[in-house]
């Protein structure tokens, strides 16, 4: 059993695709061609449930609940990081060395993760072991204990996970960005201050949990299950329909931040704002959302070929190539989100070229409202799109963690012929014109790292 942070600095698609289709009041199949078939209900408990039957002889299992980051409080921030933590604790119904030796004797795996949106619990092990483990992980989701010799006990989970984040500079940095973009909502860390641990109280924990667990901000997905035995499952959990609570919305503000460390390799991001996953409606995404994800292909994701350096394709490369010799990194950076994103690029580089590089990236975005993009670097960048979209349906994680969290952001599933088809009608002039609306925002930036020579946000436009 393990507990995780979902860790992305650099996603280009990460599915995030979704289709405007809601999700019906019976089962529905959205197969198609190039998948097998999907089944949605909404079952009488108010959860909603769907699954991908692939007859796999393991099957993965993921209850996912909006109560990511983005719906703390200044009295309760951090607070999803310390649930992430007791997701293996003590219950209502069971003890923690219960549960424990259970997930083990039944030879499966159960983790929680969170993200700025979702708290997700997903369980893996052999199908016919799914019922004696579910109950176990339903307990830890509907009944929790919180007990305040546990809550001390998570206390020092997240003073490791917070001394692990020290010597990850692209993922401070990316918490950073996030909050000089947007300050509170999508701008709250996955990880609590430090001021915070250890100040969490039962009751705190318990009022979250009520706020937010409820059965219309929940979902059920699951692969390799069969659909009606996933039902009945999951018709046995019981929680509130809805607490009536209202989310508040993401505003993208615009910012800097800069960190001092004794580290010499330097990492820095910049961004403006970028599309969201909802578009104009609720269920319809974001007409924006796919010409970014093209123009972050031709901008440069890091290398295709292993041991490259991809400055040749990659536009970023190529202009941070031709302003050092020395070894840097640099890619296209996205992050998109049900009512707010961020589009940029970050790069690491030593402390006396890290300005370089900065520069060079800063100057090839600013030449792009110029020039715009040609029919060549469109043609490749879709097919690579179009191939992350694929590659990504192979992977029953990725498949898991997008089924559930589209459910919950556009009431659907995505389509992949849908998508695929979406990204072949895709112009030039889409993407130019996105491209330009993105890199004319207002930008942020974080930085990490000895930054006596690192410019500052104003002086990269000089």
């Amino acid at each position: 059993m393990a507990s995780r942070v979902y860790r992305s600095l650099i996603h280009p698609v990460r599915g995030r695709l979704l289709a405007s289709q809601a999700a019906a009041a019976h089962d529905v199949d959205t197969s198609s061609s190039l998948q097998p078939a999907t089944k949605v209900s909404k079952l009488g408990n108010g959860i909603t449930v769907a699954s991908l039957e692939n007859y796999s002889p393991i099957s993965h299992v993921s209850i996912v609940v909006k109560a990511g980051s983005r719906y703390e409080s200044g009295d309760n921030l951090g607070i999803s990081h310390l649930l992430r933590n007791m997701a293996g604790m003590g219950t209502k119904e069971s003890t923690a060395f219960g549960l424990t030796r259970t997930v083990q004797q039944s030879g499966a795996n159960y983790t929680c993760t969170t993200s700025r949106e979702f708290v997700t619990y997903q369980i893996d092990c052999l199908r016919d072991e799914l019922d004696n483990v579910i109950g176990l992980v339903k307990s830890a989701v509907t009944v929790p204990a919180f007990k305040p010799w546990e809550i001390k006990e998570a206390a020092a989970s997240m003073t490791l996970d917070k001394a692990v984040l020290k010597t990850q500079l692209p993922l401070q940095v990316f918490e950073l960005l996030h909050y000089a973009a947007f300050r509170s909502t999508l701008g709250n860390s996955i990880y609590a201050s430090d001021s915070m641990i250890g100040r969490f109280s039962p009751e705190l924990l318990h009022q979250y949990v009520a706020d937010h667990y409820t059965a219309d901000r929940m979902a059920v997905v699951g692969i390799g299950v069969d659909h009606e035995h996933l039902q009945h499952l999951v018709g046995q959990f019981q929680c509130s329909p809805s607490s009536g609570i209202s989310d508040a919305k993401a505003k993208y503000c615009g910012g800097e931040i800069r960190v001092e460390s004794k580290n010499d390799m330097v990492t820095a991001a910049v961004a403006t704002e970028g599309p969201c996953i909802n578009g104009r409606t609720k269920r319809l995404p974001s007409k924006d959302l796919l010409p970014a994800c093209i123009m972050q292909m031709i901008m440069g994701t890091g290398p295709f070929v292993k041991y490259s350096t991809n400055n040749k394709i990659s536009r970023l490369g190529k202009a941070a190539g031709s302003a050092t010799t020395a070894p840097f990194g640099i890619s296209c950076i996205s992050g998109a989100y049900s009512d707010g994103g961020i589009f940029g690029f970050a790069a690491t580089a030593d402390k006396s070229d890290i300005g370089k590089v900065l520069k060079a990236a800063f100057g090839e975005f600013a030449s792009i409202t110029k020039s715009g993009f040609s029919e060549e670097e469109i043609s490749r960048a879709k097919n690579q799109l179009k191939a992350a979209v694929l590659m990504n349906a192979e992977d029953s994680n990725l498949v898991l963690k997008e089924m559930a969290e589209q459910l919950l952001i556009a009431g659907g599933l995505a389509d992949i012929t849908d998508i695929l088809a979406q990204i072949d009608a895709i112009t030039i002039s889409d993407v130019n014109t996105v491209s330009k609306k993105i890199i004319n925002g207002k930008p942020s930036m974080a930085a990490v790292g000895n930054l006596s020579q690192t410019p500052y946000l104003d002086e990269l436009y000089k």
